[in-house]
């Protein structure tokens, strides 16, 4: 019996509920004997009812008292209280005039059931049962104390037996209940603790396969483009530090993304040279303008720079339209993301495209960054790509939908292939 609400609010919420419906039922008992003493003072001619509807006036005000401060201290004054004015009115009503044959009847039922349903306001279920069990002895010794003065007869009053009763039963099974409810609860924290641990380990598991096959296939490529003799001793110097980037700790961290320092222009543009490659590539014009808008751009700009080098090593010419200042609007996670997606894109185009040229095209529009990746080479069906070969499905889609972007591709054997590359801005 939780109401839908969470756990650490649900007990005190149904608590309140159940004190605030025993303060009604308490009222309630209380007016229909302030009724029944006034009219028999006004139609009756008892002067003593006066004085009996007095002490039902007096309990009522420390009920609502009590109602509005629900605290210890106001509960045990007005059991305190209540219990004398239980005794004094048993004392008037089983009087020596009285018709009543025992303390058994409606009158002296109504204080005492008053009595214990306050008693029954606790924040726990065997508080509430203990205020509820202390209140209803109370109430049952006074009606003793004050049927023996005035010489009635004494019994055990089945009204307020009843409704302690009523009592026991209903915080008993709030208690049962609640207990169910937290066991529940504590089910469906573990469980979504699980769901959170298992999405953490695969999104971890994405990023090692993706980096490993990354930096593996990125290096042999350039490897394989840099022909025979001496390897080059910046590649060999990358091909180091990226394996020291692999069995260290850090491995999972994007680091393909910052702005252009001098040590990566100046390796893009001593590829260009010694390759020899267009001087209207994708490299050439970025250095240009990274040199042209260097007063407008601002230094935490991210840029392609892995794609650019990945696809310097591999020997690929790279013409571009638009600007990479666009990337701007994605967080540094983000624009990592797609750097590495782009850059395996475009080492695709050199290892299966049979083509040395591919072009790029960046974009921005409706709150999205769009990079696309075309070449003209011999284009393939993806649904003939064998299960095992990742690079599509995890250093290219999975890449992109991790950072709630789309890819789409579009081949057709003899023709080419456009691979679209779509993240949304902002991002870690």
């Amino acid at each position: 019996m939780t109401l839908g609400l969470p756990g650490h609010l649900a007990r005190e919420s149904l608590s309140r509920a159940l004190a605030t419906a025993g303060h009604a039922a308490a009222f309630a008992c209380l007016a229909v004997l302030l009724a029944v003493g006034v009219i028999m003072a006004v139609f009756g001619g008892d002067p003593d009812a006066w004085t009996g509807s007095a002490l039902v006036v007096l309990m009522g005000v420390l009920l609502g008292f009590v109602a509005r401060f629900p605290t210890v201290t106001p509960t045990v004054v007005y059991l305190v209280v209540g219990t004398g004015i239980v005794f004094a009115l048993t004392v008037l009503i089983m009087g020596p005039e009285s018709r009543l044959e025992t303390s058994n009847n409606a009158l002296l039922a109504l204080p005492r059931i008053a009595l214990l349903l306050v008693g029954g306001a606790g924040s726990g279920s065997v508080i509430a049962i203990t205020w509820g069990a202390l209140g209803y002895g109370l109430g049952e010794a006074a009606a003793f104390l004050g049927a023996t003065l005035a010489g009635a007869v004494w019994s055990p009053n089945l009204a307020a037996a009843t409704a302690f009763g009523i009592l026991v039963l209903v915080r008993a099974f709030d208690g049962l209940s609640r207990r169910s409810d937290s066991r529940q609860q504590t089910g469906l924290h573990r469980a979504s603790q699980q769901t959170r641990e298992l999405a953490i380990r695969h999104d971890y598991e994405l990023r090692a396969t993706a980096r490993l096959h990354d930096t593996a296939l990125s290096h042999l490529v350039a490897i394989a483009a840099a022909g025979s003799g001496p390897v080059d001793e910046r590649l060999r110097v990358g091909i180091r530090q990226d394996l020291g980037l692999i069995v260290g700790r850090d491995w999972a961290i994007d680091h393909a993304v910052g702005p252009a320092s001098a040590d990566v222009a100046e390796r893009l543009s001593a590829e260009a040279d010694s390759r020899k490659l267009d001087t209207g590539s994708m490299r050439s014009a970025w250095l240009r303008r990274r040199q042209a808008q260097a007063t407008s751009l601002d230094d935490t700009t991210p840029i392609l720079t892995y794609a650019f080098t990945a696809a310097a090593n591999a020997g690929l010419k790279v013409r571009v339209t638009g600007d990479s200042a666009v990337l701007g609007v994605l967080g540094a996670r983000r624009a990592a993301a797609l750097d590495a997606a782009v850059a395996q894109c475009l080492i695709n185009v050199a290892r299966h495209a049979g083509v040395d040229e591919a072009e790029l095209a960046l974009g921005y529009g409706a709150g999205e960054v769009t990079v696309a990746v075309m070449d003209s080479g011999s284009g393939f069906d993806e649904r003939e790509v064998p299960p095992d070969r990742i690079g599509l499905r995890t250093s290219i889609r999975a890449r992109i939908e991790q950072e709630q972007g789309t890819v789409r591709l579009w081949s057709t054997k003899g023709i080419g292939t456009t691979v679209v590359l779509t993240v949304p801005e902002g991002g870690e």
